[in-house]
């Protein structure tokens, strides 16, 4: 068979392929569409360095592979879940039907920024790895839906809402911050009065948030 009939004969056994999973009753339980709130944090990680050096895959892979362990671990110690991650953003969710998902995720939210400047960027100076990473986390509440696709890969759920995208908003604000929006803000101070933590304001264009900080002043 020739190249041509080759490539044609894949079209179009592809495209039949594709007429019959549109074919195909997708109502199984399991699969149905969910919405819940949820406490969302999303965190940005930029190397700031990396267009003025050579481009090295190894300290890439090894960068992903420590960034995404700890911050994995992290997310998890908190009680959220890690639902989306690549070189230079990570979104976890805490859902509300959980007792103090909002201070968790903040706490979270400043254990990461601790766990890179503290643990991951000093391993890479050991090591001889010049990097320079600017890092930020942005959380929100507010709904999230998310859709089981059927599939083990790529990706076995999907997830988009408004609490994510203003998630990545106030993550965008900063660098090195915490930054939450009103509803995380008044959901703290609303259920821990006692808590010894700041919500300082914080502001970037027509975006206003709120930076979070451990300790009171003085």
């Amino acid at each position: 068979m020739d190249q041509a009939l080759s490539v044609k004969s894949n079209y179009n056994s592809l495209m039949e392929q594709s007429q019959l999973i549109v074919q195909q009753n997708v109502s199984n339980p399991a699969l149905d569409p969910n919405e819940e709130r949820y406490a969302v944090l999303h965190l940005i990680i930029q190397n700031t360095n990396r267009e003025s050096q050579d481009y090295d895959f190894a300290h890439t892979q090894t960068a992903v592979y420590r960034f995404i362990s700890v911050i994995s671990q992290i997310v998890i110690g908190w009680g959220g879940l890690l639902i989306e991650g690549n070189h230079h953003a990570y979104t976890a969710i805490f859902p509300l039907s959980k007792p103090d998902s909002s201070l968790h995720s903040c706490i979270c939210g400043v254990q990461i920024i601790n766990a890179i400047n503290n643990v991951i960027l000093p391993s890479f100076e050991r090591e001889g790895i010049d990097s320079q990473y600017r890092c930020a986390v942005g959380i929100s509440l507010g709904s999230v839906q998310g859709i089981q696709t059927g599939l083990e890969s790529p990706v076995q759920s999907l997830y988009y809402g408004e609490g994510i995208k203003s998630a990545m908003e106030y993550a965008s604000m900063s660098n090195g911050l915490v930054i939450v929006d009103k509803m995380i803000k008044d959901n703290l101070e609303r259920s821990y009065a006692d808590l010894e933590v700041q919500l300082l304001p914080y502001r970037k264009h027509e975006w206003v948030g709120y930076q979070f900080v451990v300790g009171r002043n003085g």
